[in-house]
Protein backbone atom coordinates (compact mmCIF):
# COMPACT_ATOMS: atom_id res chain seq x y z
CA UNK A 1 0.00 0.00 0.00
CA UNK A 2 1.78 3.09 -1.08
CA UNK A 3 1.89 6.19 1.15
CA UNK A 4 -0.44 8.96 1.03
CA UNK A 5 -0.12 11.75 -0.25
CA UNK A 6 -0.31 13.77 3.10
CA UNK A 7 1.68 11.56 5.15
CA UNK A 8 4.89 12.86 2.99
CA UNK A 9 3.19 16.25 3.14
CA UNK A 10 3.43 15.69 6.94
CA UNK A 11 7.49 14.39 6.59
CA UNK A 12 8.63 16.30 4.47
CA UNK A 13 7.62 19.88 5.09
CA UNK A 14 5.33 19.81 8.79
CA UNK A 15 7.71 17.58 10.88
CA UNK A 16 10.89 19.15 9.79
CA UNK A 17 9.89 22.76 9.21
CA UNK A 18 8.04 21.99 13.42
CA UNK A 19 11.99 20.97 14.46
CA UNK A 20 13.70 23.86 12.79
CA UNK A 21 11.27 26.40 14.57
CA UNK A 22 11.90 24.77 17.83
CA UNK A 23 15.54 25.15 16.86
CA UNK A 24 15.38 28.72 15.82
CA UNK A 25 13.48 29.45 19.00
CA UNK A 26 15.96 27.36 21.52
CA UNK A 27 18.79 29.44 20.17
CA UNK A 28 16.86 32.95 20.09
CA UNK A 29 15.17 32.64 23.38
CA UNK A 30 17.56 31.50 25.86
CA UNK A 31 16.59 28.05 26.16
CA UNK A 32 19.91 26.93 25.01
CA UNK A 33 21.81 28.89 27.49
CA UNK A 34 19.53 27.71 29.94
CA UNK A 35 19.56 24.09 29.31
CA UNK A 36 23.18 24.35 28.86
CA UNK A 37 23.22 26.09 32.42
CA UNK A 38 22.02 22.73 34.14
CA UNK A 39 25.20 20.84 33.13
CA UNK A 40 27.86 23.38 33.52
CA UNK A 41 29.66 23.77 36.47
CA UNK A 42 30.33 27.26 36.89
CA UNK A 43 32.58 27.36 40.23
CA UNK A 44 35.24 25.04 38.25
CA UNK A 45 34.26 26.41 34.76
CA UNK A 46 33.82 23.20 33.26
CA UNK A 47 31.18 20.57 32.29
CA UNK A 48 31.76 17.38 34.62
CA UNK A 49 30.43 14.98 32.26
CA UNK A 50 33.11 15.93 29.85
CA UNK A 51 35.25 14.01 32.14
CA UNK A 52 33.40 10.93 32.37
CA UNK A 53 35.30 8.39 30.31
CA UNK A 54 32.23 6.06 31.09
CA UNK A 55 29.63 8.48 29.32
CA UNK A 56 32.07 9.07 26.09
CA UNK A 57 32.89 5.59 25.83
CA UNK A 58 29.07 4.11 25.89
CA UNK A 59 26.79 7.30 25.48
CA UNK A 60 28.68 8.94 22.73
CA UNK A 61 31.31 6.31 21.04
CA UNK A 62 29.92 2.86 21.12
CA UNK A 63 26.35 4.82 20.71
CA UNK A 64 27.19 5.95 17.54
CA UNK A 65 29.08 2.25 16.68
CA UNK A 66 25.73 0.47 17.33
CA UNK A 67 23.78 2.18 14.71
CA UNK A 68 26.52 2.27 12.35
CA UNK A 69 25.99 -1.68 12.80
CA UNK A 70 22.47 -1.19 12.33
CA UNK A 71 22.93 0.33 8.74
CA UNK A 72 25.37 -2.17 7.77
CA UNK A 73 22.87 -4.83 8.55
CA UNK A 74 19.91 -3.18 6.69
CA UNK A 75 22.57 -2.96 3.78
CA UNK A 76 23.85 -6.25 3.95
CA UNK A 77 19.99 -7.41 4.28
CA UNK A 78 19.20 -5.54 0.14
CA UNK A 79 22.81 -6.94 -1.11
CA UNK A 80 21.01 -10.38 0.06
CA UNK A 81 18.13 -9.91 -1.92
CA UNK A 82 20.51 -10.00 -4.92
CA UNK A 83 22.24 -12.87 -4.07
CA UNK A 84 19.08 -15.05 -2.92
CA UNK A 85 16.31 -13.32 -4.44
CA UNK A 86 13.73 -15.93 -3.35
CA UNK A 87 15.07 -16.63 0.59
CA UNK A 88 12.85 -13.58 1.14
CA UNK A 89 10.56 -12.60 -2.20
CA UNK A 90 8.24 -9.68 -0.29
CA UNK A 91 12.19 -7.95 0.40
CA UNK A 92 13.17 -8.23 -3.01
CA UNK A 93 9.74 -6.96 -4.12
CA UNK A 94 10.44 -3.94 -2.55
CA UNK A 95 13.92 -3.59 -3.07
CA UNK A 96 13.44 0.37 -3.72
CA UNK A 97 11.77 1.47 0.14
CA UNK A 98 14.96 -0.72 1.18
CA UNK A 99 17.45 1.42 -0.76
CA UNK A 100 15.09 4.48 0.51
CA UNK A 101 15.86 3.20 4.42
CA UNK A 102 19.47 2.89 3.71
CA UNK A 103 20.02 6.07 1.61
CA UNK A 104 18.10 7.88 4.20
CA UNK A 105 19.98 6.33 7.31
CA UNK A 106 23.28 7.69 5.48
CA UNK A 107 22.90 10.69 3.88
CA UNK A 108 21.28 12.73 6.98
CA UNK A 109 24.14 12.61 8.84
CA UNK A 110 26.53 12.92 5.65
CA UNK A 111 25.11 16.52 5.02
CA UNK A 112 24.79 17.00 8.89
CA UNK A 113 28.68 16.25 8.99
CA UNK A 114 29.39 18.74 5.49
CA UNK A 115 27.43 21.32 7.24
CA UNK A 116 29.61 21.77 10.05
CA UNK A 117 32.44 23.34 7.81
CA UNK A 118 30.28 26.15 6.81
CA UNK A 119 29.20 27.86 9.62
CA UNK A 120 31.16 29.44 12.37
CA UNK A 121 28.79 27.96 15.23
CA UNK A 122 31.31 26.66 18.42
CA UNK A 123 30.27 23.89 20.88
CA UNK A 124 29.82 25.15 24.41
CA UNK A 125 32.71 24.09 25.86
CA UNK A 126 34.40 26.12 23.42
CA UNK A 127 32.96 29.41 24.35
CA UNK A 128 34.63 31.41 26.95
CA UNK A 129 31.32 32.03 28.71
CA UNK A 130 31.99 28.16 29.60
CA UNK A 131 35.47 27.88 30.30
CA UNK A 132 36.80 28.68 26.69
CA UNK A 133 38.32 31.16 24.38
CA UNK A 134 35.76 31.49 21.38
CA UNK A 135 33.44 34.31 21.24
CA UNK A 136 29.48 33.09 20.38
CA UNK A 137 28.99 33.62 16.68
CA UNK A 138 26.63 32.17 13.79
CA UNK A 139 27.72 33.30 10.50
CA UNK A 140 27.45 31.11 7.96
CA UNK A 141 29.80 30.31 4.76
CA UNK A 142 32.78 31.49 6.76
CA UNK A 143 36.66 30.37 6.25
CA UNK A 144 37.44 27.07 7.07
CA UNK A 145 39.63 28.52 9.87
CA UNK A 146 36.77 29.96 11.50
CA UNK A 147 34.26 27.31 11.37
CA UNK A 148 32.96 26.09 14.73
CA UNK A 149 32.66 22.42 13.40
CA UNK A 150 29.75 22.05 16.02
CA UNK A 151 26.48 23.22 13.99
CA UNK A 152 24.32 20.78 13.53
CA UNK A 153 24.86 18.45 15.89
CA UNK A 154 26.15 15.26 14.69
CA UNK A 155 25.54 12.83 17.28
CA UNK A 156 21.67 13.87 17.28
CA UNK A 157 22.07 13.16 14.09
CA UNK A 158 22.79 9.34 14.49
CA UNK A 159 20.05 8.56 16.63
CA UNK A 160 17.22 10.85 14.47
CA UNK A 161 18.32 8.90 10.82
CA UNK A 162 16.78 5.97 12.38
CA UNK A 163 13.62 7.70 11.34
CA UNK A 164 14.78 5.87 7.78
CA UNK A 165 13.63 2.71 9.03
CA UNK A 166 9.88 4.24 10.42
CA UNK A 167 9.05 4.95 6.39
CA UNK A 168 10.75 1.67 5.45
CA UNK A 169 8.29 -0.10 7.84
CA UNK A 170 5.23 2.09 6.53
CA UNK A 171 6.37 1.57 2.95
CA UNK A 172 6.53 -2.42 3.91
CA UNK A 173 3.15 -2.02 5.19
CA UNK A 174 3.76 -2.93 8.52
CA UNK A 175 2.33 -0.30 10.69
CA UNK A 176 3.04 -1.71 14.32
CA UNK A 177 6.55 -1.85 13.33
CA UNK A 178 6.72 1.74 12.29
CA UNK A 179 5.39 2.88 15.24
CA UNK A 180 7.96 0.83 17.01
CA UNK A 181 10.64 2.87 14.86
CA UNK A 182 9.11 5.35 15.62
CA UNK A 183 9.55 4.96 19.25
CA UNK A 184 12.77 3.95 18.81
CA UNK A 185 14.05 7.23 16.66
CA UNK A 186 12.71 9.36 19.59
CA UNK A 187 14.07 7.92 22.39
CA UNK A 188 17.37 7.01 20.42
CA UNK A 189 17.85 10.97 19.53
CA UNK A 190 16.33 12.19 22.72
CA UNK A 191 19.28 9.99 24.66
CA UNK A 192 22.11 10.76 22.01
CA UNK A 193 21.58 14.73 22.29
CA UNK A 194 21.13 14.82 25.80
CA UNK A 195 23.98 12.80 26.25
CA UNK A 196 26.07 15.87 24.44
CA UNK A 197 24.14 18.27 25.82
CA UNK A 198 25.31 17.13 29.07
CA UNK A 199 29.16 16.71 27.63
CA UNK A 200 28.89 20.56 26.50
CA UNK A 201 29.37 19.63 23.11
CA UNK A 202 26.04 20.88 21.97
CA UNK A 203 23.57 23.28 22.74
CA UNK A 204 19.65 22.35 22.40
CA UNK A 205 19.12 24.25 19.14
CA UNK A 206 21.98 22.05 17.10
CA UNK A 207 20.02 18.69 17.98
CA UNK A 208 17.19 19.91 16.98
CA UNK A 209 18.24 21.62 13.57
CA UNK A 210 20.13 17.54 13.32
CA UNK A 211 16.65 16.43 13.75
CA UNK A 212 15.09 18.15 10.77
CA UNK A 213 17.67 17.34 8.55
CA UNK A 214 17.61 13.74 8.78
CA UNK A 215 13.85 13.43 8.83
CA UNK A 216 13.57 15.18 5.52
CA UNK A 217 16.52 13.57 4.10
CA UNK A 218 14.79 10.27 5.08
CA UNK A 219 10.74 11.22 3.90
CA UNK A 220 12.41 12.43 1.10
CA UNK A 221 14.22 9.32 0.03
CA UNK A 222 11.30 7.27 1.56
CA UNK A 223 8.83 9.19 -0.99
CA UNK A 224 11.57 9.01 -3.99
CA UNK A 225 10.85 5.37 -3.41
CA UNK A 226 7.45 5.18 -3.14
CA UNK A 227 6.73 7.52 -6.00
CA UNK A 228 8.01 5.33 -8.84
CA UNK A 229 5.84 2.95 -10.76
CA UNK A 230 8.44 0.77 -12.52
CA UNK A 231 10.14 -2.39 -11.61
CA UNK A 232 12.35 -2.81 -8.25
CA UNK A 233 15.69 -1.47 -8.85
CA UNK A 234 18.17 -3.84 -10.42
CA UNK A 235 22.11 -3.45 -10.28
CA UNK A 236 23.13 -2.78 -14.02
CA UNK A 237 24.53 -5.84 -15.22
CA UNK A 238 28.50 -6.05 -16.04
CA UNK A 239 28.52 -8.60 -18.74
CA UNK A 240 25.66 -8.29 -21.25
CA UNK A 241 24.21 -12.13 -21.32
Amino acid sequence: MPLSTPFYRIHLLLVPGALALAGWLAQHSGLDQALTALFYDAAQARFPAHESPLLELFGHRLAKDAVTFVWLGLLAAVLSTYAWPQWRPALTARRSSLWAAVSGMALGPMIVVGLKGLNSHHCPWSLADYGGAAEFSNNWFVAASEAGHCFPGGHAASGFCLVALYFMAHALDKPDLARRMLWLTLLTGLVFSTIRMAQGAHFLSHNLWAAAICWFIAALTAWIAGSQRRQPFNLPRLVKP
